[in-house]
């Protein structure tokens, strides 16, 4: 009996933390897929400008603060431009991933994967540009 009441307060536990993670409105969730689909879209334009495959994604954990009405990929469009700018000017192998964030960190470079942390607001360029310039 008492092996039977433990295994059903799993199973309850299992389902709530399950309802929890699932707690995302339908509204929230197709922003989402808006996000990554731009981000893909940018992304492809900065592997054409640099003349090879730079992947790209968001991280959505570091981005639970994010405002729900702007676009976290529209915020790291500055960044994929800075990219694009260090390639056209020669630079095309600096940056192989970029990952969009909605934390505020700013950019950092590091193994050939800039991280942009985003704030609302703020476009980024400048700040990543000088980055990459500095790097390597």
């Amino acid at each position: 009996m008492l092996r039977k009441a433990a295994f059903i307060f799993a199973l309850i536990a299992l389902c709530a933390g399950a309802g929890a993670a699932s707690s995302q409105s339908l509204r929230d969730l197709r922003a989402q897929d808006a996000d990554n689909a731009a981000l893909a879209r940018e992304a492809s334009y900065t592997s054409e400008v640099c003349g090879r495959s730079i992947s790209a994604r968001i991280d959505w954990a570091a981005s639970r603060n994010w405002p729900a009405d702007e676009s976290l990929a529209a915020a790291c469009d500055g960044p994929l431009g800075a990219v694009e700018a260090v390639c056209r000017a020669g630079r095309k192998n600096l940056v192989r991933s970029f990952v969009c964030a909605g934390d505020g960190t700013g950019p950092d470079l590091s193994g050939g994967v800039l991280r942009y942390g985003a704030s609302p607001d703020e476009n980024g360029f400048d700040v990543t540009k000088a980055l990459l310039d500095g790097a390597g």
